[in-house]
């Protein structure tokens, strides 16, 4: 695997803003696999929500609609997708910046009962510091529910192999983002490696976005919900866990 950066891409398109000034703002607008985990998360109207790369922060907007949440934290690299977030939910904590580098006293003490990462770690190869560092804001008893994308091959996380471009109009043109594609047992391997009591989550086989060039025909997109226990296990109790069968072969402990 190549080595991993520490820094996010700040990426400078409005494409970004433009599209979630609109879209993934309520329950519905979310996709079927984000809906069924983020189900399952037991939110109370009380839980302390950090969302990692929030867009405009629409997800605040639907969790509100949907659960009744109200403490929500949003952290945005794009400066301007940031600024429409705080117009969209004046309510809601958006902070903007690089998560990576981000001053943790500007977060809240103690933790959050929910961390969510959607389409986030999956387009950054930094995904190897990313993942501890976001895990770790999970209060103890809490959840973590990420999105990623998975295969049986090998790892890409190389961006000059496999990327695409932020377009939403479907066109293979603009700026380019990296489009990280994970083998599931390394994958899975990096999950037990946290402590993680029980991982759950729904995923399934389909094809690179239009706007992706990558070396892989197929992807296992899936959602995974991670239990933080109030102690560290050896190895993670495998629950839920809706994968392809190639996929849930690999998801054991090595």
């Amino acid at each position: 695997m190549t080595q991993p950066i520490t820094h996010g891409l700040q990426y400078q398109t409005a494409e970004i803003e433009q599209y979630f000034r609109a879209h993934r703002v309520k329950w519905d607008d979310f996709y079927e696999s984000e809906r069924t985990v983020l189900a399952e998360v037991g939110f109370g109207a009380s839980a302390k929500v950090l969302d990692i790369g929030c867009g405009c922060g629409g997800l605040g907007l639907a969790l509100r609609e949907k659960f009744g949440v109200t403490h929500y934290t949003g952290i945005e690299i794009n400066e301007t997708a940031s600024a429409t977030a705080r117009k969209l939910n004046p309510e809601a904590k958006i902070l903007t910046g690089d998560f990576l580098a981000l001053d943790p006293s500007t977060l809240t003490n103690g933790g959050y009962d929910v961390v969510i990462s959607l389409s986030c770690i999956d387009w950054n190869i930094g995904f190897t510091v990313m993942l501890p560092k976001a895990y770790a804001l999970v209060k103890p008893g809490g959840r973590f529910v990420l999105s990623l994308r998975l295969t049986d091959g090998p790892t890409i996380d190389d961006p000059a192999r496999s990327y695409q471009y932020i377009n939403y109009a479907g066109e293979k043109e603009g700026e380019k983002a990296n489009y990280v594609v994970l083998n599931a047992q390394e994958l899975f391997a990096r999950l037990h490696g946290l402590g993680v009591e029980s991982i759950s989550g729904f995923g399934f086989w389909g094809t690179p976005s239009v706007t992706a060039v990558t070396t892989v025909s197929r992807i296992c997109f899936a959602v995974l919900m991670l239990h933080k226990g109030f102690t560290p296990a050896v190895a993670a109790r495998l629950g839920n866990l809706r994968l392809p069968g190639e996929i849930l072969a690999l998801a054991g402990p090595a």
